[in-house]
């Protein structure tokens, strides 16, 4: 129950070594499961600092959804509820390809 006595917190992510989006994109397209771990850290740390990563959305989907591993699939989890709640910036996911014709992983 919502009162008065319930404050609003900032919450403060500070990552020393920014990843690109294709070193993550690479590393979850791999089959180790602790670069997808780490990867995916990376991305959620990314998301919470407020950069856009449209081009990782479907590769997320792609290759980090199948995966049985239970970190890989809290940090889905994660990335997901951040993404769907607003943390992230909203993103614009690329359907079509310059000619208009769907994209394969499409």
């Amino acid at each position: 129950m919502a009162n008065a006595v319930e404050k609003s917190c900032t919450m403060l992510v500070y990552n020393d070594k920014q990843a690109s989006a294709s070193e993550i994109k690479e590393a979850l397209e791999g089959n180790d499961a602790a670069a997808k771990q780490t990867a995916m850290k990376k991305a959620v740390s990314l998301l919470l600092s407020g950069e856009q990563l449209p081009q990782l959305f479907i590769t997320i989907v792609r290759y980090v959804l199948p995966s049985e591993d239970h970190t890989v699939q809290k940090l889905l989890l994660l990335y997901l509820v951040c993404r769907l709640s607003g943390l992230g910036l909203p993103e614009a996911i690329e359907k079509t390809d310059s000619t208009g014709k769907l994209l394969p992983e499409m």
